[in-house]
């Protein structure tokens, strides 16, 4: 796992004449000073600008290749780490900022797996029964006011089919959701299935907004563990968060409130990215002051149940203690966001 402490940014351009030239963009960064930063943006850009003007003479270009790099936060294109200010650290758990505000524990070796809810089917509105049956009346009386006795009977005919044809539909998939099993309830049963199949194992389970999240217990874990696999196929976990475990080698965990879920809005986009502009620090600061603020009164998640193995190593009882006391997940009185 890798979570610099410092970023920067260097663009190199080559001119081949007045109008034309080549010019490419790279980030670099160092847990050591914004100098190292720097000076790593500087050789990544270099090597990069290398590369495009060797490729006339070796007549290829790689079709991945970016001239203007463009780096998301969590470093989903495999080539960076992952991009966000470090708040804390304690041991190797590193406490970060993401995008949106909220807190995240970065961990290299206790397994986080968060599960979400599927979507619920939604039964169709009642608005075109309406609309389709408004529309059959005007064109019958229309027909039968112009003598069309019969067609207008067809009309009117033709419009109950649709009417019924869209109140079976509607009725079935109302009778469908009432019927469907609690998805919280599901979510559950699966990892109450894993754990009795792995009763060596210790779970710890939360609920989340939308989902439960599972912390492994038991013993430490990387991400790229073949029982690592296993448990977020069990699970179903969101295959996004499998991507960026095994690229970034880091399990994560957001520990404090989305903010439209608190009633904020998102931060603007000037003060979002990290690192932020000078011009941009104190609306950064300004901003994530009332975040924070926010953010006390709710929880991320809230603790259910430990299942099976209930002894833990002394660094995941260090990082369960960090992510419970930042989640707020004792104090069920707590909304969750």
């Amino acid at each position: 796992m890798q979570i610099p402490r410092y970023w920067a940014q260097a663009r190199l351009r080559h001119e081949t004449s007045p109008r034309h030239g080549a010019t490419v963009q790279r980030w670099g960064w160092s847990d050591h000073s914004p100098e190292a930063a720097q000076a790593h943006a500087q050789q990544r850009a270099q090597a990069a600008l290398d590369q495009v003007l060797s490729a006339p003479q070796l007549r290829h270009l790689d079709a991945s290749f970016q001239r203007m790099e463009r780096l998301g936060e969590y470093g989903l294109n495999g080539q960076t780490p992952i991009r966000e200010e470090i708040l804390g650290q304690r041991g190797q758990t590193v406490m970060t900022r993401n995008s949106y505000g909220a807190h995240c524990l970065n961990t290299p070796d206790v397994a986080i797996a968060d599960m979400d809810f599927p979507p619920q089917p939604q039964p169709p509105s009642a608005a075109p029964l309406l609309a389709a049956a408004v529309l059959a009346l005007a064109v019958g009386f229309v027909v039968f006011a112009q003598g069309g006795v019969l067609p207008a009977m067809a009309v009117l005919a033709g419009g109950a089919v649709v009417l019924v044809l869209w109140l079976r539909r509607w009725l079935n998939l109302r009778q469908k959701q009432a019927g469907s099993a609690d998805p919280r309830q599901l979510a559950l049963e699966r990892v109450t299935a894993f754990s009795q199949q792995h009763p060596e194992w210790g779970l710890r389970v939360y609920s989340t907004p939308k989902g439960l999240r599972i912390i492994v217990t038991h013993e430490a874990l990387r991400p790229g563990d073949s029982a690592v696999q296993d448990l977020f196929s069990a699970l179903q976990v969101d295959p996004v968060y499998q991507r960026l475990c095994l690229q970034q080698q880091c399990f994560r965990a957001r520990v404090t409130g989305k903010p439209w879920r608190m009633g904020l809005s998102g931060p603007s986009p000037q003060v979002r990215r990290w690192p932020v502009a000078a011009s941009q620090l104190a609306a950064r600061a300004e901003w994530t002051h009332v975040y924070d603020q926010q953010a006390a009164r709710y929880s991320a998640c809230q603790f259910i149940a430990q299942l099976g193995q209930s002894r833990m190593g002394m660094d995941i009882q260090a990082l369960v203690d960090w992510h419970d006391e930042a989640c707020r997940a004792q104090q069920s009185q707590l909304p969750l966001a």
